[in-house]
């Protein structure tokens, strides 16, 4: 039974990665509307025994949501929160099954995640806190919650248990489920990126890889009506993973183009794919996945290939360690608090 992106974890590190992993080119209309040396920073690790599910006072900061788990035997992962300083840690879900694909709402007051709590995959949304948890999907297997930019929306991936998948999205308001693409064949369907103003879609297509019979995929960005799709992208390798600056004036990718095949860098890039800037060096995998913060000058990436969270300096290319972890722990999918 597929586990979200947690449960392939261990599928990935015994398989070679596919350079062109999904694809969103077929979609069905949609009715809604070279890097500085690393700087280090010294943490204090904290006890996880002393953490609890009581609610904390307000925290002043923007925090970062993440999966924490045991990297020896990959149990149990839960979801926390912290500050970007590594400060303030709280345990967010306890339950025994798998808690992953944190995502925060755009008003920065609820958190949207994949469990299987229920059995199945399936979403949940929480407020910030941990509190108030609801289960909005009940069909199927369900991960990889994605906001709208308006927050009365939720996209996420849904498989049939027979190797379709497919992406639908939830009004949360009234329950309603829509299909958002048609189904595939593709197990690492890509995750479609909406724009802050909700007007266009970045996405990974394999469109230039079918005319051209090579192996590259380009990042496209599509107008939600439908009356526009750009290729930003255009070379011989994999480009995949685009997501928006929250003032939407960039998109920062992965890519292959260093020249090895897997191995990829995080790349940012003007939203018109111009001024395209190498972030990291090329050591992460297609499992990494990364974060703007609030005001577009950081992004935090973790990796499957590293078991820790680290947040790049946009402007100067330096990186530190998002969270000091004891022995056996690892942090993955972070994302930024709006």
């Amino acid at each position: 039974m597929p586990r979200s992106w947690f449960g392939s974890m261990s599928l990935a590190l015994t398989v070679t990665f596919l350079s062109a992993c999904g694809v969103i080119d077929t979609w069905v209309e949609d009715s809604v509307a070279t890097p500085s040396p690393d700087m280090s920073v010294q943490i204090t690790p904290l006890s996880r025994a002393t953490l609890s599910s009581t609610v904390i006072a307000p925290i002043d900061c923007k925090r970062i949501a993440f999966v924490l788990f045991n990297f020896v035997d990959f149990k149990n992962p839960d979801i926390y929160t912290a500050c970007p300083d590594g400060s303030t840690l709280q345990q967010l879900t306890f339950d025994p099954s798998s808690d992953t694909d944190p995502v925060w709402s755009p008003d920065g007051e609820r958190i949207a995640f994949t469990s299987e709590r229920t059995g199945d995959n399936q979403i949940f949304v929480m407020d910030a806190d941990g509190q108030s948890l609801l289960q909005l999907t009940f069909d199927y297997k369900n991960d990889l919650p994605v906001w709208l930019p308006h927050g009365g929306h939720i996209a996420f991936r849904t498989s049939d248990g027979q190797g379709l998948w497919w992406w639908r999205i939830l009004d949360i308001a009234s329950g309603e489920i829509s299909d958002f693409t048609e189904p595939s064949f593709d197990f690492f369907y890509q995750t479609p990126a909406w724009s802050p103003d909700g007007q266009f879609i970045a996405y990974m297509s394999l469109l230039a890889q079918k005319e051209r019979n090579d192996g590259a995929s380009q990042i496209h960005v599509r107008a939600v009506n439908g009356s526009s799709d750009v290729a930003l992208t255009n070379d011989t390798w994999a480009n995949v993973k685009p997501i928006w600056s929250p003032d939407g004036e960039k998109i920062a990718f992965l890519s292959e183009r260093d020249g090895n095949y897997h191995i990829f860098a995080l790349y940012v890039m003007d939203s018109d794919g111009k001024n395209v800037q190498r972030l990291t060096e090329p050591s992460y995998t297609e499992m990494a996945s990364f974060t703007w913060s609030l005001d577009g000058s950081q992004i935090a990436i973790g990796d499957i290939a590293f078991g820790h969270i680290y947040i790049f300096d946009l402007d100067t290319g330096n990186k530190r360690e998002f969270l000091a972890l004891q022995n056996g722990e690892a942090v993955l999918a972070p994302s930024w608090q709006p």
